[in-house]
């Protein structure tokens, strides 16, 4: 057991032996290292509010990192260097691959491009001394997406026309990045002091609204599954775990107190729209967006037994299941170019081999936070929007979408991000 107050190092993460020079000596990077921290928390900020938006503050960060590449190159080297990195290189490359036996190529192309986001990990991984303010970045894009939210809900505020309670981007989006905020601030209020816990709880509240107001369905079942999962696995490998996530699930219960006494409405309405639905499906009467999702499947399943250790190659989903008839009545059913399934579209496109290297990198990746588990709030937040996204990924198909890419990764790189106090500048 370990105890909560504990902060290990991890020594294959030790990167103080890392060798690496700068033109302009160790004084030039003294500028580099805070303008990285500035670009990464302007691009986490500016992610969850528009596509444009996203876009700046991606490339901003990307242009600051390649500036500081001499410095940064021994950090990545050695981050490279870790078993669940290859295996996470290893599913892209093969993902790449698939694109040769691509009906359609184009589109094949146009997805691995979503591949770049990925690239979150190495931008953030050199910031591993600014854990808390990277955190802290990403709760504050959750407030300002919440701001948008309220705007729309209260006082009309549309975009494009259509008002931006559900957000700016896409429902889901707005959804899964509430959903992830809701899970951090609740391991806050129990990992961290007293202090924190009565911050987190009005901010959980928050970010409740936000999920309940962005209305998805795929966000919700991650929250149930990363409550009872992490409280599990922490309740193993964290001393004391237990007995605070009792107080965790009071203070849940507190929270939704407050949520449904503001917003009752809203809440009932939605968990009763979902309580029909599932027993609608259990009873073979699934309304039609389940009923569409289950068809989806059904059509890649069968397009998959064509080439089951292959797939159909990437990008290929829309053409390898057209003609496929699975008795749904709505005629757009084979105008989707996803499964509306990570796991599926995954199976489908890139086989059995393709979806085994991305669970063995899911389960490498798992060992590896649980390992790094400690009292580190972070650590222990991120670790719940993981389980989260992870979840939920299984009713959409976010390897498709930049955006479900990046709040994934930037969870997954603050849950295995280094502990230490060291620079990249001392450490080259």
């Amino acid at each position: 057991m370990t105890d909560l107050s504990i902060h290990p190092w991890e020594s294959d993460l030790d990167w103080r032996n890392a060798q690496g020079t700068t033109r302009g000596g160790r004084w030039s990077d003294i500028v580099g290292e805070p303008a990285h921290l500035v670009a990464a928390i302007f691009a986490l900020i500016m992610e969850p509010i528009s596509t444009a938006t996203a876009s700046i503050g991606f490339t901003t960060l990307c242009v600051v990192a390649a500036m500081r590449l001499p410095v940064l190159w021994p950090i990545w080297r050695r981050m490279f260097g870790q078993t669940w990195i290859k295996l996470l290189l290893l599913w892209i490359v093969w993902t790449a691959l698939s694109i040769a036996w691509s009906p359609d190529k184009q589109i094949g192309v146009d997805r691995l491009w979503h591949i770049k986001f990925f690239a979150w990990l190495p931008l953030l991984w050199p910031l591993h001394r600014y854990w808390k303010w990277l955190f802290g970045g990403f709760l504050f894009s959750t407030m300002v997406l919440q701001g948008i939210q309220i705007s729309g809900e209260f006082f009309g505020a549309t975009y494009k026309g259509a008002s931006v309670a559900s957000g700016m981007r896409h429902p889901t989006m707005a959804g899964m990045w509430n959903a992830i905020a809701l899970s951090c601030w609740l391991f806050l209020s129990v990992a961290a002091g007293w202090r924190v816990m009565f911050l987190s709880i009005p901010m959980a509240a928050l970010s409740a609204f936000g999920f309940f107001w962005a209305g998805q369905r795929a966000a919700l079942v991650g929250i149930l599954i990363e409550i009872a999962l992490a409280n599990i696995i922490l309740g193993i490998v964290a001393k004391g775990w237990i007995r605070k996530a009792i107080t965790r699930g009071v203070i849940g219960i507190l929270i939704l107190g407050v949520v449904y006494f503001v917003a009752g409405a809203q809440m009932a309405a939605k968990i009763q729209q979902v309580s029909k639905e599932t027993t609608q499906s259990l009873q073979g009467d699934a309304p039609e967006i389940v009923e569409g999702r289950i068809a989806m499947w059904k059509m890649s399943l069968i397009a998959w037994e064509k080439s089951p250790i292959f797939g159909v190659g990437l990008g290929g989903y829309r053409l390898a299941t057209a003609g496929i008839d699975v008795g749904y009545k709505r005629e757009n059913i084979h105008s989707y170019d996803t499964s509306h399934s990570t796991y599926i579209m995954i199976l489908t496109e890139s086989g059995i081999i393709g979806l085994g290297l991305f669970l063995v990198w899911g389960v490498a990746f798992f060992v590896r936070a649980i390992v790094c588990l400690r009292a580190d709030p972070v650590r222990i937040g991120a670790f719940g929007g993981t389980i989260v996204w992870f979840s939920a990924a299984a009713f959409d198909s976010f390897n498709t979408r930049g955006v479900f890419l990046t709040v994934g990764v930037i969870m997954i790189a603050l849950a295995v991000m280094p502990r230490t106090t060291r620079s990249t500048t001392s450490l080259t």
